[in-house]
């Protein structure tokens, strides 16, 4: 079976950001990372690659920022004064580290995530950029799966380890 539209892909991989880097990130044999394909789930250039493809085939593909998560913006790094990190009404800024993702959300109560970058006496920095904002994905690996998605996924519009769907 291909890699199409409704089907679910499993693959192993790893991420670079310079050819020959470190790996940024990766998914094992042990834990493979698997998608229902086509419907927004992953990056759509990424999809793009992997279209077509069947268990067994390997892939090498680059990634431009444009295409993966978009360049680094200066404007995204934000200033907040300590005594707004709370936790159920009490003091959190105790709970303040360098590199430690927060969880924020903006006006209209969505989710997000921003990474500590410093920290002053009254102050912390916070990145909201993607971590791979601005930079080149240099991805590799293998499809180790292909599957028909079942009904109920395509109906949430993900997969469902084990058929667990019981967050619905």
């Amino acid at each position: 079976m291909k890699a199409t539209k409704d089907s679910v892909i499993a693959l192993v991989y790893q991420l670079r950001t310079e050819p020959n880097g470190p790996v940024m990130d990766e998914a094992t044999a042990e834990a493979p990372f698997e998608f229902l394909f086509g419907h927004g789930n992953v990056l759509d250039k990424f999809e793009n690659n992997l279209e077509g493809l069947i268990t067994g085939n390997q892939f090498h593909f680059i990634l431009t920022p444009q295409d993966g998560y978009g360049e680094f913006d200066p404007e995204a790094i934000i200033k907040m004064n300590k005594s707004d990190f709370q936790f159920e009404g009490e003091d959190a800024s105790h709970l303040i580290e360098v590199g430690n993702l927060i969880p924020l959300q903006d006006q209209f109560g969505n989710p997000f995530q921003g990474r500590i970058t410093a920290i002053s006496d009254s102050d912390v920095t916070i990145d909201l950029n993607h971590p791979f904002a601005g930079k080149t994905l240099h991805f590799s690996g293998e499809v180790v799966g292909v599957r028909e998605a079942h009904p109920n996924e395509l109906e949430h519009g993900h997969i469902h380890h084990g058929g667990d769907h019981s967050h619905h």
